[in-house]
């Protein structure tokens, strides 16, 4: 059944055009996960689908649809809405979407400020949903789970993939290798050419001199006969050269994991750990989020802070950041925090200048980390007033990495962000030569990040030295009975036994010694206790 159907789907701005697709058509049971580089229009196409764009679409709808947008404050004058939280409104949000149980949904990235818990329950009420979506999200495994076709918007045009995000991931690596095959293809058969071409070329040189044991009078004879070969050769040239001016270049693919974030820190710290927090009591409006008797951050570690919605991972950050008696960090901490206030950042700088003005690193790391980010050359001159809300997150993100600092502390730098541009950090925090300390929901850049955890969970924080598939395994191991309580219990055992002895007075068996082991078992339980 056909749900939409849209024609000629065109928008501009200025003299680029953002949006130019002759047809899209979205059909019962079609759950599309669409994807694409920040800038790219993703939103903006779902504004134009649904008409929110000062354009007239030709879309034809057979059904109804229910639209959630990231930045829609349904209640943005309402006081108790605006107390919430970003994930609690995200959740109220998604409620009401789902109340109204429309066959058509339309999602730009319903899982931003979303913790694990509640992400798989959307996940579920999407795998349970009737009519069909199209979703717009960086959480991968959420693509995974729920997809089974992608839209990849590049260029203003749409092509599709049927299958899930990791297929759609397969076949772009697919296409990147037949490309490098191309290219190398197309590099061989050039440098073929070019070297026969040097062979013709010198042929027809080595033609106006005379050899060097003939004569002037026998050259002149044979002159004649040298100048129609050598034509014919110039001819053979003039071909070759066709052929190499006719030859298609093939572009080598770019290999983002290739360029390395190579320098090291300004101010490097020496201590084993770098932050030590004793007694730390996080409390909002009087209620107690945490209390944590012993918290460490070791030096170089990229540690994850996870956490559900509203455990205090947020609160715990800025008190760690606000400092304090309790709050110890090594001599010479310098510490660059993101928490997506980017309102702030000025509009008219290029994206080059705003990153270079912190920066004590040359301009060609700069270029490289920015590359990372998939800022190419060109774009790194773009004023930042023009750039789309991913990208302004990159820009930030940028700054940090090349700025003066030892310590990051970053909350939910994934949010907003491509896929592409979420591998691109994942490999930026692991290059990154000093402390990460992080919040994110995703789960993905958290198993291929963090070399250690911060749990928030049960009002206090518990450390976990490994990553995140090693502390969910060990998680499923059986709880171990530790060699001292296991002594306990068989002591316990043995009292039981020998009071019954005692008591039943049992034949055979001599009173006076079972009371004397019984005291003696009992004497190694009293201490095995205070213990």
């Amino acid at each position: 059944m056909l749900f939409m159907r849209a024609m000629n789907i065109e928008y501009s701005i200025g003299i680029r055009k953002l949006l130019d697709i002759d047809e899209l058509k979205i059909h019962k049971g079609d759950r599309i996960g669409l994807v694409g580089k920040n800038g790219q229009g993703k939103t903006l196409l779902l504004n134009y689908l649904t008409g929110a764009t000062e354009m007239k679409p030709q879309v034809d709808f057979h059904t109804q649809y229910s639209c959630f947008q990231q930045l829609d404050d349904i209640g943005s004058q309402n006081k108790r809405w605006n107390s919430l939280s970003g994930g609690e409104k995200t959740l109220a949000k998604l409620d009401r979407i789902f109340t109204e149980k429309r066959e058509l949904l339309f999602l730009d990235e319903p899982t931003n400020n979303l913790d694990w818990h509640h992400i798989g329950q959307l996940e579920q009420q999407l795998e349970n949903h009737y009519g069909a979506f199209v979703i717009v999200s960086h959480d991968r495994s959420l693509l995974d789970r729920v997809c089974t076709a992608i839209w990849e918007l590049e260029d203003g045009k749409i092509t599709s993939y049927a299958g899930n995000y990791s297929f759609y991931a397969a076949q772009k690596e697919k296409q990147r290798r037949q490309q490098q095959e191309a290219h190398e293809k197309f590099l061989k058969e050039k440098q073929r050419l070019t070297e026969r071409l040097t062979i013709k070329r010198n042929q027809a040189k080595g033609m106006r001199k005379p050899p060097s044991r003939m004569g002037n009078s026998e050259w002149q004879l044979g002159k004649n006969k040298a100048a129609g070969q050598q034509k014919k050769i110039e001819r053979v040239s003039k071909v070759i050269e066709r052929r190499i001016e006719r030859m298609e270049n093939v572009d080598k693919p770019f290999e983002w994991d290739e360029v390395k974030m190579d320098y090291i820190l300004q101010s490097p710290i020496h201590r084993k750990q770098l932050l030590i927090a004793k007694e730390v009591v996080g409390t909002i409006e009087e209620k107690k989020l945490y209390e944590v008797s012993s918290l460490k951050l070791k030096t170089g570690s990229k540690t994850a802070l996870i956490g559900v919605n509203g455990s205090g991972k947020t609160t715990l950050i800025r008190q760690l950041i606000a400092g304090g008696d309790t709050i110890d960090f090594a001599a010479r901490t310098k510490v660059g925090h993101f928490d997506q206030s980017l309102e702030k950042l000025p509009n008219q700088q290029s994206v080059l200048e705003f990153v270079r003005s912190t920066s004590q690193l040359p301009e060609h790391i700069l270029r490289i980390i920015l590359g990372r980010l998939r800022f190419k050359e060109d774009d790194v001159h773009k004023t930042i007033g023009v750039l789309s809300g991913g990208e302004r997150v990159k820009v930030a993100l940028a700054r940090l990495l090349t700025g003066d600092y030892n310590l990051l502390i970053l909350d939910e730098p994934t949010n907003h962000l491509d896929l592409e541009a979420i591998e691109a950090l994942e490999g930026l925090v692991r290059d990154y030569p000093g402390t990460v300390l992080y919040v994110t929901h995703d789960r993905r850049f958290v198993d291929r990040t963090a070399t250690h955890l911060w749990v928030l969970e049960n009002k206090t924080v518990n450390s976990f030295e490994g990553s995140l598939q090693a502390y969910e395994k060990e998680k499923r191991k059986p709880k171990q009975v530790d060699e001292q309580e296991y002594d306990l219990m068989a002591l316990e055992t043995k009292l039981t036994e020998l009071i019954s002895k005692i008591s039943m007075g049992a034949q055979g068996e001599d009173i006076s010694q079972l009371e004397e082991e019984y005291q003696m078992v009992l004497s190694r339980v009293r201490k095995l206790k205070n213990s």
